[in-house]
This record gives C-alpha cells, structure tokens and sequence, in this order.
C-alpha cells in the first residue's frame, strides 16, 4: 500500500509541472524627447499545480527606438520603483537624485500581486542627455506623467527567449 501512494505521489509530482507566463502590454505616447512611441511593459510568473509560485522581481519597460530599458524592482520601502541610475535621468517637477524613485508601479507593492488586467506606473524623471559626446543612441523612455496598460498573459514559449522583444522602430 506504501509503495502505490509513493508511486502516484512521483507520478503526480512529474506529471504536473508548472508553465511560465509572461504578462505583457503596450501603449503610444509620447518619448521623452517629445516623439510618439510604443513602450512595452512585461514580467514573468511561474506558476505551479501543487507548489509555490515564482515571479520575477522586475517589471521591464521598453521603448520604440531607444536603446534604455527601465526596470522597476521590488524595494522594501517603496514598492516597485524605477531608481534614478545615473545623473542623466533628471526629475520633472521636482529633484530627483541618483540612487532615489524615478518612476513606480502604482497598484501593487510586490510583483507577484500584478495581474493581467491592468498596470498603473508613474515617471518622474526623463533622460536628459549633457553635451559629453560619449553617449550614442536615443535613451529616452515614457515622457514624465501616470499611465495605465492593458496587461495580457501568454504562456512565455509563445514568444522568442520567453519575453516580448522591443517595439520595433518606425523611424528611418
């Protein structure tokens, strides 16, 4: 009797697995810079029939055309927020320094408690790009304000390396 229990627990425990989701959704607005763009959003969950979940800590954002990715990830004190990485993310309507919030994820303090429904972030900063010559490329993300994504979940096998890649860029 022992070993039918200990066989169907084995069977149980190899047979349900678990699948990878990636929760994703875009928008257009404005960059930045001031330029019409499609930014991207996106996180993964594993999700398991009889044990614990696992999500990614990161919720990714990517836009049309630049060459930054932001990731907003999960702090003790603030939520799901987006650090300031260097002194060329600037605040808008305020002081923002490096190492403090430049954005945040407004409906959820831990990632795992994002659905696929709807997303609400705010930015604070925008990239503002000093005279230096040594930056090559557009790092411009999200133009400073509130914003609100669609979410939708795909099993992550649907996509290329298991996430959504970057909007392609419409400029020439």
């Amino acid at each position: 009797m022992k070993r039918k229990v200990w066989v169907l627990l084995l069977f149980v425990f190899i047979f349900t697995g678990c699948t990878q989701y990636t929760y994703y959704g875009s928008i257009e607005s404005e960059d930045s810079s001031g330029k019409m763009r499609k930014h991207l959003v996106y996180w993964t969950k594993t999700e398991r029939v009889l044990w614990f979940d696992e999500c990614s800590e990161v919720v990714r954002l990517l836009t049309e055309c630049s060459l930054e990715t932001i990731a907003f990830k999960e702090t003790e004190k603030d939520g799901i927020v987006f650090i300031s990485p260097s002194e060329e993310h600037k605040g808008v309507g305020k002081i923002v320094e490096v190492g403090e919030p430049c954005g945040k994820i407004l409906n959820a303090k831990k990632v795992k408690e994002l659905t696929d429904d709807t997303l609400r972030l705010a930015i604070y900063c925008q990239y503002v790009l000093e005279d230096s010559g040594f930056t090559v490329g557009n790092h411009s993300y999200l133009k400073a304000g509130t914003y609100a994504f669609g979410i939708v979940k795909a099993k992550s096998s649907e996509f290329k390396g298991g996430v959504p890649t970057r909007p392609e860029c419409r400029e020439k």
